[in-house]
């Protein structure tokens, strides 16, 4: 099932239709984001299109005797003999000197076996390949270190490739598509537990309730999710340990730089920075700071935060209880059993993050574009002396001296007027100028009591039907 990537395909068919000049289009993204569906979705209509996969693990004489295979397989010519890749590339140029060809290097870190030397010998030969304007090459790749470090940033592709696309999940709305017959909250719990990933997405019946898909999936002998975790970070990174502390630490909560460092016990010095930057790059962990108030210079506090909800489900529930979760042969409901106690707490925690990434959707049904903010995101204050510590979920500044508040509130009923007063007593603490106005909006799951809605206190009340529908 294809579903969203409508901006994504937009820019790729915008350059494959683009034949003045070769193009070098590099991709990446966490796994199971849906790259290579993406691209064989871009590239249906093309006639000559060439696939080569990248083997996991395998040494650099297994990848290239694999890559002639597919060539001969693919082009029906006579079995190619090279040695190196300089040897493959050689002979494959020989083949798409002329006409429109369309090659795509799928897991290309693993192609190279994880070795950087691959990139020079691309460069060498696109170079060549490029005379022939009628050329597209992707080069994919999961493991976002070596695509950010040697493609991205690499100075041996510089002014060569053409287009350069991180791909993201999902967004809240879209993962909607997959469960389409279900109700609105059940969409919104999914996202809330698996986040955007397609291939994730993929693996829930929409015929049966979230709750038996759970189960079935997370907490029963050989489901799907139980070795995801170790799989994803097997394939994406070399110091297993490190990374597995640093990100079970963000799944109990935020923390500053020191006192991640501190509390996973190592030093923050700069290998510590880069382990976190690779988290980031391979969209596990978000930096944020907090949005600047009344022109003060950038902020120099910084909160890491996990986001992916997925893995702080992971962390929440299965990693805990693994053992008891394979002896689950006979698909006891021990999602109830381990997660029932405490899920409504969980997803009020979640709740956030599946509003954050439905800002689009937020921004929208405010009436605004993005032409109209000058800033936006949470807004924190340490209590210093006299001044009182504020958290503010989401603070949109916007252009015309308008700053909207935003309160998020994941409750099984709808809010009642205590929510006013909470959102009243933050306003109150924060240093509003004189010529800025307070807009305050309520996103709540449920919406708003009616005696609370009377009052006419908040300028907009979202619910899960504004954000999903």
């Amino acid at each position: 099932m294809f579903v969203g990537r409508k901006h994504e395909l937009s820019v790729i068919h915008s350059h494959l239709s683009d034949q003045t000049k070769a193009q070098l289009i590099i991709l990446y993204g966490r796994r199971r984001i849906g790259k290579s569906t993406l691209i064989a979705k871009a590239v249906e209509r093309e006639a000559n299109v060439l696939f080569f996969e990248g083997i996991e693990g395998a040494r650099k004489h297994v990848q290239i005797e694999q890559f002639l295979t597919d060539l001969a397989t693919q082009t029906g010519h006579v079995r190619l003999g090279a040695r190196n890749w300089r040897e493959v590339f050689q002979g494959l140029g020989e083949l798409i000197r002329q006409g429109r060809w369309v090659l795509i290097f799928d897991e290309f870190p693993w192609m190279g076996a994880g070795r950087s030397q691959i990139v020079s010998e691309i460069k060498l030969y696109w170079d060549r390949w490029s005379k022939n304007p009628n050329i597209c090459l992707f080069l994919c790749g999961s493991v976002a270190s070596f695509m950010t470090r040697h493609l991205v940033h690499s100075k041996a592709l510089h002014n060569r490739k053409t287009l350069e696309l991180c791909l993201g999940p999902l967004t809240p709305k879209e993962c909607g598509r997959f469960i389409s017959r279900r109700s609105i909250r059940e969409k919104a719990q999914l996202y809330m537990c698996l986040g955007g990933i397609p291939k994730y997405l993929e693996q829930i019946d929409p015929n049966t309730s979230l709750e038996k898909n759970l189960n079935r999936l997370c907490f029963s002998a050989g489901g799907f999710f139980i070795k995801e975790y170790e799989t994803l970070f097997k394939e994406q990174f070399r110091s297993i340990r490190i990374y597995e502390s640093i990100v079970k630490t963000l799944a109990d909560s935020s923390a500053s730089l020191s006192d991640l460092a501190r509390r996973v016990g190592i030093s923050k010095g700069g290998g510590f920075r880069g382990q976190v930057d690779n988290l980031i790059r391979a969209q596990f962990v978000r930096e944020y700071t907090p949005v600047l108030l009344g022109g003060k210079r950038r902020s120099r506090t910084r909160s890491f935060k996990l986001i992916d909800p997925f893995l702080i489900f992971y962390f929440r529930y299965i990693h805990p209880n693994r053992d008891i979760i394979a002896r689950n042969r006979r698909g006891e409901n021990l999602l109830r059993a381990i997660a029932g106690p405490t899920i409504q707490q969980y997803y009020g925690f979640a709740f956030e993050r599946l509003c954050e990434d439905s800002t689009e959707a937020i921004i929208d049904r405010l009436g605004l574009t993005l032409a109209d903010i000058a800033a936006m995101g949470p807004f924190f204050q340490q209590q210093r002396g006299p001044q009182r510590g504020l958290q503010i979920d989401w603070l949109i500044v916007r252009r015309d001296s308008v700053w909207t508040l935003i309160e998020l509130k994941y409750t099984a009923a709808p809010v009642g007027k205590q929510v006013i007063h909470d959102v009243q007593r933050k306003i109150e603490r924060l240093d509003v100028p004189a010529d800025v106005s307070i807009e305050p909006v309520l996103v709540s799951a449920k919406g708003a009591t009616s005696s609370a809605a009377d009052m006419r206190y908040f300028y907009h009340i979202l619910t899960l039907d504004d954000l999903l529908c």
